[in-house]
Parts: structure tokens; sequence; C-alpha cells
């Protein structure tokens, strides 16, 4: 059953709504759906067309200020706003859970299909598809603006001062473009809070220069940046950004924790970092694989406070002249990594620690290997086999690493 919706619903009282798979809301393009000044469960239901006036934000459902939304196994289509979350914004103090949902060709000028401003937001088990901001604007699918109101920072209110999270756990974003910053996510926090992305996968999203005469595109995947980030059990894979950080670009404060997760073929079109652009990176049990810039770093660039373990290096390239920084622009530290080039032209590759193993991983190609991401699987007589160290205590498919002879990279062959 399809319900024509020409004026939003307003939701000033504790509410739920479950529509059981069988009712679809529509905006018809010319109205929001729901805007709510309470709390609201949306269960099982599709929202399509909706439409947010040009100066507003949330296209299907807005949370005004200190709103809760939650919604689970919902459909978001086609939805817009004109200034940020196409399907769904929530305002100052809010928090907003989205659980086994699914956000296909939403837009707007920040978000294209979420935004949150100073609120907690969890994401878990949800799809994100073919979503796009609007020319000179952030987070293909997602934009956050911190994750916690400022007034509950403050001590002398004997409040939480500990800061909001952003949590995405076992989700998908595929195909989502942006211009400016983070082809699928943008998600800018401040100190102390933090975020957590957690057996995700970030594919084929696209990141466009904006055009407010700065000329940048930072993270064709994800930007993610100013507070406590983690990243694990996650796969970056093909994304491309037109300048910086092809795959992710980071803001780590203090630092950004990557564990158990893939980077292959993301690009950085024009500029620096063909995996990552950051510092003040911990990394340990990740695999960097045919990873490109145009300038220096096809796995990494943007400083040189990397400590690396059980870590992979294999087939980054840059497209300077010079054949440097094919896979890091600085020199690390750590142990227990293996990096291998094959094609030196000229001077030839900076290492990512000062005495990497140079060898061949002998890597397949990313597939189902077990788990919920796409892994790359280590081929018999790989050397990283059995060569690791103090390595994470399972590996991106969950499965349990050995813990006296544990294998360099995000998988751990039996």
């Amino acid at each position: 059953m399809t319900i024509a919706i020409s004026t939003p619903i307003q939701v000033d009282a504790e509410t739920v709504v479950d529509g059981e798979g069988k009712i679809t809301l529509d905006g018809g393009g010319t109205s929001r759906i729901f805007i709510v000044t309470n709390k609201l469960s949306v269960r099982n239901l599709s929202f399509i067309n909706g439409k947010a006036p040009d100066d507003s934000n949330g296209g299907a459902v807005k949370g005004e200020w200190r709103s809760n939304v939650e919604v689970i196994g919902c459909t978001f289509e086609d939805n817009t706003a004109g200034t940020a979350g196409g399907a769904i914004g929530v305002w100052t103090g809010s928090s907003l859970t989205v659980v086994a949902s699914q956000f296909r060709r939403n837009k707007s000028g920040y978000g294209g299909a979420i935004y949150s401003l100073w609120s907690p937001l969890h994401i878990v088990n949800s799809e994100f598809t073919d979503n796009s901001a609007f020319v000179d604007s952030n987070g293909g699918a997602i934009g956050t603006d911190g994750a916690l109101d400022p007034a509950y920072r403050n001590p002398h209110d004997g409040v939480d001062t500990a800061g909001g999270t952003v949590e995405i756990c076992g989700s998908r974003f595929q195909n989502n473009e942006a211009y400016g910053a983070g082809g699928a996510a943008f998600l800018w926090v401040y100190p102390p809070d933090k975020v957590i992305i957690d057996r995700c996968t970030v594919e084929g999203n696209t990141l466009g220069k904006d055009s407010g005469g700065t000329g940048v595109a930072l993270g064709g995947g994800m930007r993610v940046s100013n507070g406590e980030i983690t990243i694990k059990g996650t796969s970056f894979l093909s994304n491309i950004g037109e300048t910086h950080g092809g795959g992710l670009y980071l803001d780590c404060d203090p630092t950004c924790t990557i564990t158990d997760s893939t980077f292959y073929s993301n690009k950085a079109t024009d500029g620096y970092g063909g995996a990552i652009f950051g510092d003040k990176l911990r990394v340990n049990n990740v695999t960097f694989a045919k990873n490109f810039a145009k300038g220096h770093g096809g796995a990494l660039f943007g400083g040189s406070d990397w400590v690396f373990k059980n870590t992979v290096f294999a087939d980054n390239k840059a497209g300077n002249p010079w054949g440097q920084a094919y896979s890091c622009s600085a020199t690390g530290t750590g142990d227990h990594v293996l990096q291998w080039v094959t094609d030196f032209k000229g001077v030839g590759s900076d290492p990512c620690i000062s005495n990497p193993t140079a060898a061949d991983p002998k890597l397949a190609d990313p597939a189902d290997n077990g788990g919920i991401t796409f892994t790359m699987l280590p081929g018999a007589g790989s050397p990283v086999l059995g060569a690791g160290a103090g390595c994470e205590p399972v590996d991106q498919r969950g499965q349990p690493r050995d813990t006296t002879a544990c294998d360099l990279g995000a998988v751990e062959v039996p």
C-alpha cells in the first residue's frame, strides 16, 4: 500500500510506526514525511520522494532539537533536501539509530542520505547505494558535524564531558558521490568524540573537486576528522578521490587506529595518498594493495608519525616522474612489515619502515573468503604466512589468529 503525504506528519509524543513491510509513504517530490520533536521509531516502512524545503534538512524525516529517531528495517529512496540529509536529518542534541535499512538515490547538499548535527549516530547492518551530495558539498551518503551537543561538555553543569560517538558497523557504502570531502561519508566530530567504523565495506565511491576556489577533493571513500578514530575489519575497495586520500582522508586527534582491514585499488587521481592521506596512524594487520596516487604515496601520504605492525604493502604505485614514494611518502616505525613494488622508475620507493621484508606476498584479488567483507587471501608459499608477531586476536573475517606465528596482513590462513 502506498500512502501519499502532502503535509508532514508532526510527531510530538513518543511514537512507534510499524509498516510490517507493506506500507510505502510517498512525499510526491513536494513534502517531507515526518517532523519529530519527541521520539519516533519507524519500522519496516518505505519512504520515497520526500522533499525538504530548499533551506532545510531531512527530506523524509527531520529530527528537531533534542529529538530521538530510530529506524529499523526501512527503505529510503529518492528523497531530497536542499541543505542536509536527503533522507534523514537530525538536529542538535538528538540521537539517530539506524538498523538493517537501505538508502538509495537520496540527495542533499550535505550528507546525501543522512545528516547528524551535534548528535550521537549509530548505524548497524545497513546499505547506502547511489546517494549523492550536491556540487561543493560533503558526504555522499552520510555527513556529521559533532557527536554530542556542546552543552553537555560543560563540567560546571555536572553533565557528560566524555564526548559522543559516531559508530557504523556491518554496513556497506557503494557508488555514492560527493564534491569536496567524503565520497561516501564525511564524519566530522570534535574531541573527545569518537568515531568507530567496524566490519564495513566502502566500495566504488567517487569524490570530485569542489569549485569554491580551493579545488580539493579529500577522501574518495571517507573523510573522518578530529576525534579518536578506530577502523577495524573494514575493506576500502576501488574508491576514487580527485586529489588526496583515494580511499580515506584522516585528521587524527589524538591518533587513528586501523586494524584487520584491506585497502585495494583506491586512487588519488590528481594528488597524494592513494589509500590514505593522514598522520598519527597506528596500523596492525592491514593489507594495502594496488592503490595509486598521481603524486606521492601510492598507499600513504600525510606525515611520518606512523607505526606499522604485521602489515603488507603490495604493488602500490605513484605517478610522479621520479618513481618516488610508491607506497609511503615517508618512513614510519614498526616491525613485521612486508613491502613489495614490482616497478621502480629510477629513484625507487621509500620504505614504509626502515627494514621491511621485500618479497611478493602472492595475494589473490579481493573475494568472499568468509566473513562479511571481501579480503585478499595469501597464496601457497606466501612469505606473509607465519611471519608475524603481536597480531590482532582475530583476522578481518573474525577467524582466530595463530598465537605463536600469525600471518601478516588482514587475513589469517588456517
